[in-house]
């Protein structure tokens, strides 16, 4: 009995000592942290007032890209897991009443992506796949990150998350290596190297340092924002792929130069808006815009299913239900704005079953959704096709 009370007191021992060890070392971190948020938008004002103060010392300097001779189009894409197979089936028909066989790329002159349509944004924009190469790339990395057991599940929250961040790393990088030719592909699009297209296609996709909401959106860019310097990012595309998609308890945050970033669906799951104020960034507030197109992945009430966990839902109620709320409050927005209205166009289906966002077994349900809308909305799409046609 004695041994007995006496490994018991060292085990007790043992395990608050361990304690006081983990939350210490948290608390370092968490402080780590804030001090290098501080530093981003530190930064950030640095490089506002450094390009204001450049503009005003050289006037004749343009401030912003040549545009297009045309009105500009552009494309935003929803964040939502596996229902971004919607998005795709959705895109794919517009594709077909625009030009059969032609690549968005070739289209729109700057795609944003939140989370899984960030993932989409890359490949249709930086990697300038085709609509079905984007859709059977996407069917198999849905496959390969969220096709787990039990066992894989508890393994991987050892590390942070539900899933394997590693698993999605290598998703995204065995389709930039099919499609570039080498994984290490950076996120920074020269366009030098697309001298036969001057108009190359922008993209970028938006991500949260840190998982505090609300804060400012970090934007993956594969261009220079003339109104930032270094505003180009110079990562790998895996690395913005994986900032923009590491969900609280579904992906470990993953580090980029120094700082932690989670989904950027944390606030700005519907992009528009910045798509919106990112093309007048680029190309100046009086450049036409002729076409903004939204694509949404089912109704917001399936976002309130994405923890299963009574824990995840007690930690993160609050910021997920402004996540909900935040995509038809984006939405609303562009409706309400009479600039925006007559360019603005938005599919966004209505989901009768709620799908969860790594439910990867579901995608064929989910495409029937996606084809079921377009049954009902095929004048919505002719109308589109038709001002992207004449615009």
């Amino acid at each position: 009995m004695a041994v007995t009370a006496t490994t018991a007191v060292v085990i007790g021992l043992g395990v608050t000592a361990l304690g006081a060890f983990t939350e210490n070392k948290e608390d370092k971190r968490r402080q780590q942290h804030i001090a290098q948020l501080e530093a981003i938008d530190a930064r950030t004002r640095k490089d506002k007032a450094y390009w204001i103060m450049w503009h005003q010392r050289r006037p004749g300097v343009p401030r912003h890209i040549d545009p297009p001779p045309r009105p500009l189009r552009l494309l935003s894409l929803d964040g939502g897991g596996v229902r971004g197979i919607i998005s795709l089936i959705i895109l794919e028909q517009i594709m077909r009443e625009v030009a059969p066989n032609a690549k968005p790329c070739e289209w729109f002159d700057l795609i944003g992506g939140t989370s899984t349509g960030g993932l989409i944004a890359i490949m249709l924009g930086r990697l300038r796949m085709s609509i079905p190469e984007c859709i059977a790339a996407y069917r198999e990395l849905a496959k390969e990150v969220f096709d787990v057991d039990a066992l894989d599940v508890a393994v991987n929250l050892l590390d942070g998350g539900k899933f394997s961040g590693t698993k999605l790393q290598q998703a995204v990088e065995k389709v930039v290596n099919k499609h570039k030719g080498r994984t290490s592909t950076k996120m920074w699009d020269n366009p030098e190297r697309h001298s036969e297209d001057e108009r190359v296609c922008r993209t970028f996709v938006v991500a949260i340092p840190g998982c505090d909401v609300p804060r400012p959106a970090k934007l993956f860019r594969t261009y220079n924002n003339r109104f930032q310097r270094h505003s180009a990012d110079h990562c790998q595309i895996w690395e913005a792929a994986r900032a923009t998609s590491c969900a609280p308890s579904f992906f470990p945050e993953i580090q980029v130069d120094g700082v932690y970033y989670s989904d950027g669906g944390l606030g700005y799951n519907n992009p528009t808006k910045l798509l919106l104020q990112e093309a007048q960034s680029l190309w100046g507030p009086d450049q036409r815009i002729g076409c903004l197109l939204s694509i949404g992945t089912g109704s917001v009430d399936s976002f309130m299913k994405r923890f299963n966990d009574p824990l995840d839902i007690v930690k993160f109620i609050g910021i997920f239900k402004r996540m909900a709320l935040s995509c038809d409050t984006v939405h609303q927005e562009m409706r309400s704005n009479q600039l925006v209205q007559p360019f603005y166009y938005r599919f966004n289906p209505t989901m009768k079953e709620n799908v969860s966002l790594d439910e990867w077994k579901k995608i064929r349900e989910l495409e029937g959704v996606a084809w079921q809308y377009l049954a009902t909305n095929s004048r919505k799409v002719a109308g589109f096709a038709g001002a992207m046609r004449g615009r």
